[in-house]
Order: structure tokens, then C-alpha cells, then sequence
């Protein structure tokens, strides 16, 4: 069962912009769809899954998993996680 859409008042810029123009939001998910189908994607996807498993992190929120420049992975909170993007 899909969730109950939340008032205008509490959606951000971006997502009231994607419900104002239902064909550009039409547009996003066909491309995000594409590029989340890519095998490096898949790939990057698995390995942190795998290690939010092995730490206890899957199914439990916690923080996200960051790739950092040497390859290893690290837990990291989401916010922080996103300004380093």
C-alpha cells in the first residue's frame, strides 16, 4: 500500500515542482530508472548492501555507507554524506 501524500506545506521546492509537472516527473523516474539499471550502479549498490548486513545497519536506519577515495567503505550520516557528493 503506498503511503498517504503529504500536504503541500511540507514538501520541498523540488518535490513540489515534480507534483506541480507530472510529464517532468515522468521524465525523472524514466531517467533515474536508466541510470540505476547501469552495472557499475548495480555493483557500487550491492557492496554497500552487503556491508550494512554484515554491521547490523540493514533494516535497522542507522547512517549511510560512503565510498571513500581508496575504495574502502565507511558509515557516515546522511547529511554529511550528501556535502561530500
Amino acid at each position: 500500500m503506498a503511503r498517504e501524500k503529504l500536504p503541500r506545506n511540507q514538501l520541498s521546492r523540488t518535490a513540489k515542482f515534480y507534483r506541480d509537472n507530472p510529464d517532468a516527473d515522468d521524465k525523472h523516474k524514466q531517467t533515474s530508472s536508466i541510470a540505476a539499471k547501469k552495472p557499475a550502479r548495480k555493483k557500487k549498490n550491492a557492496e554497500t548492501r552487503k556491508y550494512r548486513r554484515n554491521n547490523g545497519l540493514e533494516g535497522n536506519g542507522g547512517g549511510d555507507v560512503h565510498h571513500t577515495r581508496n575504495g574502502k567503505l565507511k558509515i557516515m550520516s546522511a547529511s554529511k554524506n550528501r556535502r561530500i557528493k
